[in-house]
C-alpha cells in the first residue's frame, strides 16, 4: 500500500479546488442565461487547479525525500491560506463599508488556486536550495576530513621512511641513496604541511600566524637551484613576516614554477620581496621590483621572467572574471588560480603585469605581521 506523501497533498489541494470550481460553475449554468460565462470562469479557476495537480505530480517525480515533499506541501498550504485570507479580508472590508458582495466564490477559487500553485513552486525551490546548501556543507566537511586524514597518515608513513633512511645511512657509511630517500621524505613532509595549510586557508579554518615570507622564498628557490636551464636572481630581505600560514609556500612555489615552465629554454627568473615602511626589511628590492608600490602595512612578493609574457586569458581579464580557467589543463593557469585564491584568503591580492625583462610579472601582496601581532611564528 502506497504511503500518502506531500506531493499527494499538493495534488489534493488542486483536486479540491477543481471539484469546488466544477460544482460552483455547474450550478451557474442552470441559473444564468447562456453557458459561455460559467465555462470561461471554469477555464480560469479550473485551469489553475489543474496546474496545481500537475505540480504535485511533478514533485512526486523529483528525487525528494518524504520530509522534503511535506515541506513543499506546507508551503502550498500556507500559500493557499494566505491568498484566501487576503481575499477574505477584502470581502470583510466591503461588508464593513456596506457594499454588496457580487459572486465572491469565483475570485475566492482563483485566489485559492493561485496561492496553492505559488506556494508549491516556492516550496520546491526552497527545498532544492536547502538541499544544495546541505550538499555544499557536506562537501566542505568531507574535504576537511580527508585533509586531516592525509595529513595524519602520510606524515606517519613519511616519518617512518625518514627514520629507516637514517638507519640505512648509518649502516652503509653515508650512502648517497639513503640521503636522497631522507631528503625526499623531508620534502614530502613539507609538502603535506603546505597542502594542509592551503586547504585550511581555502576552507576558512586557518589561524593566522607570522610566517617569514623571505625565509619561505629562500627555501623554494633552493629547490630549483640545481636546474641548469634556469637562472634565478633573487633580492630578499633578512626577514619579511606576513599574516598567513604555511600555505604561503604554495604561493611562492606556484609563481616560481609558473615562471620556469612558461619562460622557455634558459629562462631567467627574478624574485624579490619588498616590505612596506612599517616593516624592518633590508635589501635592495627596488632594483628587481621597479615600479611596484608597496603599502606601509603590506609585504610584496614579485616574480618575473624573460619568457613569452602573460597568457592570453590573463591579459584579457577572463581569468579573473570567472572560474573556467581553473580547469584549464595548462598547469600554470591552475597554479595562478590557486595563488589568487590563497592571496585573497590571506587578505591580500595577486596582480599580473609585464616584466621589464620582456616576460610576465606577478605581484602578490600580503598583510605585514609586525612582531607584536597575534599569532605564532612559523
Amino acid at each position: 500500500m502506497s504511503t500518502f506523501r506531500g506531493s499527494h497533498a499538493v495534488s489534493a489541494l488542486g483536486v479540491g479546488t477543481l471539484v469546488a470550481a466544477v460544482i460552483h460553475h455547474g450550478t451557474e449554468i442552470g441559473a444564468v442565461s447562456g453557458a459561455a460565462g460559467p465555462l470561461l470562469a471554469l477555464a480560469l479557476d479550473g485551469g489553475i487547479a489543474v496546474a496545481v495537480i500537475v505540480t504535485g505530480r511533478r514533485i512526486a517525480a523529483r528525487d525528494l525525500s518524504p520530509t522534503e515533499e511535506w515541506r513543499v506541501a506546507r508551503w502550498a498550504a500556507a500559500g493557499t491560506v494566505l491568498a484566501v485570507g487576503a481575499f477574505a479580508a477584502t470581502l470583510a472590508v466591503r461588508v464593513a463599508e456596506g457594499r454588496p458582495l457580487v459572486e465572491p466564490l469565483f475570485p475566492m477559487l482563483v485566489a485559492a488556486g493561485a496561492g496553492s500553485l505559488g506556494g508549491a513552486t516556492a516550496g520546491y525551490y526552497a527545498v532544492r536550495q536547502a538541499a544544495e546548501a546541505r550538499r555544499a556543507r557536506d562537501a566542505v566537511r568531507a574535504v576537511s576530513f580527508v585533509n586531516h586524514l592525509l595529513r595524519h597518515d602520510l606524515r606517519n608513513d613519511l616519518s617512518t621512511i625518514h627514520g629507516y633512511a637514517d638507519l640505512l645511512a648509518a649502516e652503509s657509511d653515508g650512502d648517497d641513496h639513503a640521503a636522497v630517500v631522507a631528503a625526499k621524505a623531508d620534502e614530502g613532509l613539507d609538502r603535506i604541511e603546505a597542502t594542509s595549510a592551503v586547504a585550511d586557508a581555502i576552507l576558512g579554518d586557518a589561524d593566522s600566524s607570522r610566517v617569514d615570507l623571505a625565509e619561505t622564498t629562500r627555501g623554494v628557490l633552493a629547490s630549483v637551484a640545481d636546474d641548469e636551464s634556469v637562472t634565478v636572481e633573487s633580492d630578499l630581505p633578512e626577514a619579511a613576516p606576513v599574516a598567513a600560514n604555511d600555505g604561503v609556500r604554495s604561493v611562492v612555489h606556484n609563481l616560481v614554477e609558473n615562471a620556469i615552465e612558461h619562460g622557455g629554454r634558459d629562462v631567467t627568473v627574478r624574485v624579490a620581496v619588498r616590505v612596506g615602511a612599517d616593516g624592518d626589511a633590508s635589501g635592495d628590492g627596488d632594483a628587481l621590483a621597479d615600479g611596484v608600490a608597496v603599502a606601509d602595512d603590506e609585504v610584496a612578493l614579485v616574480v618575473e621572467d624573460d619568457g613569452s609574457g602573460l597568457p592570453p586569458e590573463i591579459r584579457d581579464g577572463s581569468f579573473f572574471a570567472d572560474d573556467r580557467s581553473a580547469a584549464d589543463p595548462n598547469g600554470g593557469v591552475s597554479g595562478l588560480r590557486l595563488v589568487a585564491t590563497l592571496a585573497e584568503a590571506y587578505g591580500g591580492s595577486l596582480a599580473p603585469g609585464e616584466s621589464p625583462l620582456g616576460g610576465a610579472r606577478f605581484v602578490v601582496t600580503l598583510p605585514h605581521a609586525p612582531a607584536g601581532s597575534t599569532g605564532s611564528d612559523t
